[in-house]
């Protein structure tokens, strides 16, 4: 996908189409921008629909939602219902001269880059019948992955410019594209962490805490192109996780977040506590670790977690996505969980699921019944997930990979199980496999009825074997 500059407004859903089209269908080393004002030398102000920087050209695209077949010549254009109006092709190439200019005149690297007009039809159904030279220059939308990917479509020879991608989006837009982001409102970015579709993870330091500036940085994507009711949407999904945690409040197993706030047009940000030391609990399981980890301490990681999850469920809350990405750990016996996106609000009935629910849950961790209908999730449904967890760490597998294909009980390997615990020397040897081998059973059984009822319940069993 291209990357999108919005510096200006669509006037109209011709101009939406084709940003969100040309972004979808253009490489992902491409630029475009839209919807901005540049001026000539003498101050004359022109409007641009879209300008799209590539890796051997750049194009002037002006965007026409005309419909029907269009005939006419050099000077005009004659249209089914009778209108006539001026070619707009004259003053596309007027306006493309004016980027070639900005460019001549920025620096002598960019006078060889070679700007092109583009008349954009959004209707594919539209026929041009024009007799024009020049008639070339009119592209339907379907064609817009071959016509300004293919250097052959370039009147003249050109050579590759992606060295100087940034040098002609300073040129032209006062801005660099391709620049990392290094502040995002009062905090500066040290790294990033993680990047989704829909968020990107920084860690960062903030200019004017002193106490604890260290912070993760979770930023939030929305999409700008689509409609107002699915942006909304979109939104409200995003502060899914803030409506869930001002239930919960504080508690020593859940992660601390503040406030969000909005960053640039699109995203918005939701500073969250940064855990000394902290990993998420997949790098335990991928055996990253210098050293083993204990029977002890696998037992005392489920404990805390159930403990983080008590505390959720007294007040409404069922996480619905519990796994190794979600649990935070660090040295100290430290035990965080993280990530209330997807959680089910029971307390709050007028508050939906958030977007894209299903398509988000993990088949290997997600309870039975909620992969069948998110919103029958209960404490037990989190029961299950902590227990396919807990049998991770013991076995270092999930039961299966995906719970759509779960016939009958949760296929344990109980003699696997009964290995890990029982031999002497293993990471996990403990002095009554049976006991704990059950106690995962018992988390993760198909009937949610044969489950353990509450956290309270396995928090007291964990604590009679834990040390053993």
């Amino acid at each position: 996908m291209a990357k999108i500059h919005r510096i200006g407004e669509p006037e109209n859903q011709s101009e939406l189409k084709a940003i969100v089209e040309l972004g979808r269908v253009l490489p992902d080393d491409y630029f475009i921008f839209h919807n901005f004002e540049l001026t000539t030398g003498r101050g004359l102000p022109y409007e641009f629909d879209i300008a799209i920087v590539g890796n051997f050209a750049v194009w002037h695209v002006e965007v026409k939602g005309y419909r029907g077949t269009i005939r006419g010549d050099q000077t005009q254009w004659v249209f089914e219902n009778g209108g006539v109006q001026p070619s707009p092709i004259p003053l596309a190439n007027k306006k493309s001269k004016i980027l070639a200019s900005k460019l001549k005149d920025r620096a002598p690297a960019l006078r060889d880059v070679f700007v092109d007009t583009v008349i954009l039809l959004t209707d594919d159904k539209a026929k041009v019948r024009i007799k024009d030279d020049q008639a070339a220059r009119v592209v339907h939308l379907s064609e817009a992955l071959d016509y300004f990917t293919n250097p052959r479509n370039i009147p003249v020879q050109v050579t590759d410019i992606s060295r100087h991608q940034n040098a002609i989006c300073e040129a032209l837009f006062g801005l660099k594209p391709s620049q990392k982001v290094k502040q995002i409102g009062l905090y500066d970015i040290e790294e990033k962490i993680n990047q989704t579709e829909t968020r990107t993870v920084f860690t960062a330091r903030h200019r004017y805490i002193r106490t604890r500036p260290r912070t993760i940085l979770k930023v939030f994507h929305f999409d700008l192109y689509t409609g107002e009711d699915e942006r909304r949407r979109q939104i409200e999904a995003i502060f899914h996780a803030q409506d869930a945690k001002r239930l919960l409040g504080a508690h020593p197993n859940l992660i601390d977040t503040s406030d969000m706030f909005a960053w640039d047009d699109n995203k918005f940000v939701e500073p969250s506590e940064y855990v000394e030391g902290g990993r998420p609990l997949e790098v335990l399981l991928q055996k990253e670790e210098d050293r083993q980890v204990t029977w002890k301490e696998k037992a005392d990681i489920v404990a805390k977690m159930a403990r983080g999850l008590r505390h959720a469920h007294r007040r409404g809350v069922i996480h619905r996505d519990i796994r190794p990405m979600n649990v935070v750990v660090a040295p100290g016996g430290v035990v965080k969980l993280v990530n209330f996106d997807l959680a089910l609000l029971r307390n709050s009935p007028q508050i939906g699921d958030p977007k894209g629910l299903e398509r988000r849950l993990d088949r290997r961790y997600v309870a039975p019944e909620v992969w069948e209908d998110p919103r029958a999730a209960t404490e037990r449904s989190d029961i299950y997930s902590l227990g396919i967890v807990f049998y991770q760490l013991i076995t270092s597998k999930t039961p299966y990979d995906d719970v759509e294909k779960l016939a009958g009980e949760t296929p344990l390997d109980r003699d696997l199980l009964h290995r890990e615990l029982s031999t002497p020397g293993s990471e996990d040897f403990m002095a009554h496999p049976e006991d704990a081998a059950g106690v995962i059973e018992k988390m993760t059984r198909r009937d949610p009825a044969a489950r353990y009822g509450s956290m309270d319940e396995i928090i007291e069993d964990l604590a009679i074997i834990g040390d053993a």
